[in-house]
């Protein structure tokens, strides 16, 4: 019998110094560097572009209150390019027409959303979208490992 979660198991628990908490007004979550989740995809499957990879494609959307979005639907794929699932959307506002600026990196952002969702659903820091990262524990874990620095 197969274990079909071996890799799921292998890749579930996220170290704590690679964790930042995010804050957008009453909303509190739980952050995970994107760079580590890359190396640990990278320890599992090997280099990128050889033993895995993502390929996103990127659209423009105009709102109709003059903002701009970008969505990003990114499809991962392991072993071979032909072993891919997805897609998995990340958005990000490009344009904020209200304060009149421009989000150069939200494409790139927009990227990274998809790819960690999508990582996600392979295990990637599972304890993270458990909610197993939130409360006190984490706090004080978060404090002896130092910031992520990003």
């Amino acid at each position: 019998m197969s274990d079909n979660l071996k890799l799921w198991n292998s890749v579930c628990e996220s170290d704590p110094k690679y964790l930042k908490r995010v804050s957008f007004g009453s909303r509190s979550f739980t952050a995970i560097d994107p760079q580590y989740q890359v190396m640990k995809a990278t320890e599992a499957f090997g280099p990128v572009g050889d033993g895995w990879g993502w390929h996103a494609d990127t659209t423009v959307h105009q709102l109709s209150n003059g903002d701009t979005a970008i969505i990003s639907n990114v499809s991962i794929w392991h072993g071979s390019q032909a072993n891919v699932f997805g897609p998995f959307p990340g958005c990000r506002k490009l344009f904020d027409a209200a304060k009149g600026r421009l989000a150069e990196d939200a494409p790139k952002m927009s990227v990274t959303d998809g790819l960690t969702k999508g990582l996600s659903h392979l295990g990637f820091d599972a304890d993270v979208f458990l909610g197993k990262m939130d409360g006190n524990k984490y706090a004080a874990d978060s404090k002896k490992g130092g910031e992520a620095g990003w």
